[in-house]
């Protein structure tokens, strides 16, 4: 089955307009095991929070793809693995893997060090980046 780039592109906004709704959503970064969907509430506190900017992603111009680049800072220390995407309200919009760059992970963390990793301390600056293609 395949979907024309008109439908694609309509898909990936849809999602950022659920994403953007109440006032713009946010990042959760977490460790260990992913939730088995976003409807199932994460089992613990998010290392890193990031707020997203609206719109939260970047439309390609002509392809369907979007991008997001944002940064934060870390709450809690440890090994981020994967990630929550949440509308302004809190509600879970998209589960993702998470990991430093090179890792295959769908959001890309860097801990601004050299080599970079995914691990984060508290307080410590986060970078990521995001590129969804349908």
């Amino acid at each position: 089955m395949s979907a024309s780039l008109a439908t694609r592109r309509a898909c990936l906004l849809a999602e950022r307009d659920m994403l953007d709704a109440g006032g713009g959503g946010a990042l959760h970064l977490y460790g260990g095991t992913m939730e088995p969907n976003p409807e199932t509430a994460a089992s613990s506190a998010p290392l890193v929070i990031v707020a997203l900017p609206v719109p939260a992603f970047q439309l390609h111009p002509t392809a369907a793809q979007m991008t997001l680049s944002a940064q934060g800072n870390a709450a809690l220390a440890g090994q981020v693995t994967w990630a929550r995407f949440v509308d302004g309200e809190g509600n879970p919009v998209r589960d993702c893997t998470a990991g430093p760059p090179g890792s295959g992970a769908q959001v890309i963390v860097t801990d601004g060090k050299t080599p970079p990793s995914a691990l984060v301390y508290t307080g410590g600056e986060v970078t990521v980046t995001v590129t969804f293609v349908y």
